[in-house]
């Protein structure tokens, strides 16, 4: 099976944006072939240049994928949105299936695990803008996490021993810093293989169903005019 994959959920000036092509063997363990990132604002922008540059490298052509696997949030409103636009105009185009997966979801394996072994609960922990965070409690193979978002001044944790991970975990361990019961997982670039083994997950329906669609955990900023919108003008 042919997969691309993509994660443009970071937020800010040197937010790793990331786009890979992988193969998946019989046994449906993900391989690498090649990747790209782009950094800073509006890398997620550049994933359909960057993707004919991967296709070219691995001898693919824009109709040869079979699984696009999209992180879908919590994170950036113009990643999540470019990202997952270039996906489905893939499948429109040539019928691969599009599945999203959380930050939290492709962590999960290592955060459990980590987790189990410190008796911790594991949150996967999102920088969000003006000074806020995205919390994330991965799910399981039988329900789906929770996220929720939080001022980093004033963060809501669960109390008991708990096990940060994701690109907010430091930020979020500084700002509680009288508590003695939290560990931390340390951050790391977006892995292509732990997208594509989450995506292949839930294709296979070892994760519960997801929409691949981007998850806003806060309500859109655009409003209405306090009017209401006005008919557009009919041209004779």
């Amino acid at each position: 099976m042919r997969i691309l994959v993509m994660d443009g959920a970071a937020t800010g000036a040197q937010a790793q944006a990331l786009i890979a092509c992988l193969s998946a063997d019989a046994a449906g363990l993900p391989a690498l072939l090649a990747t790209r990132i782009a950094t800073g604002r509006g890398g997620a922008e550049q994933f359909p240049l960057l993707a004919t540059e991967l296709f070219a490298q691995c001898g693919w052509g824009h109709a040869m994928p079979d699984l696009a696997g999209v992180v879908v949030g919590p994170g950036s409103f113009t990643g999540l949105r470019a990202s997952l636009a270039f996906a489905h105009g893939l499948a429109a185009g040539a019928g691969c299936t599009v599945v999203g997966v959380t930050g939290g979801e492709v962590m999960a394996p290592a955060l459990h695990a980590a987790a189990a072994a410190l008796g911790a609960t594991a949150l996967h922990c999102t920088m969000a803008r003006r000074g806020r965070v995205f919390i994330e409690t991965p799910g399981t193979a039988s329900a789906l996490g929770q996220v929720r978002a939080c001022m980093l001044d004033a963060p809501d944790l669960p109390p008991g021993p708990l096990l940060l991970a994701g690109n907010g975990a430091q930020a979020i361990m500084e700002a509680a810093g009288t508590r003695g019961d939290m560990h931390l997982l340390p951050d790391a670039p977006p892995d292509p293989q732990a997208i594509a083994a989450a995506a292949l997950l839930r294709l296979h329906g070892q994760l519960p169903p997801r929409a691949a669609q981007p998850l806003y955990v806060d309500a859109p900023e655009a409003k209405l005019p306090a009017a209401g919108l006005r008919p557009a003008p009919v041209t004779p």
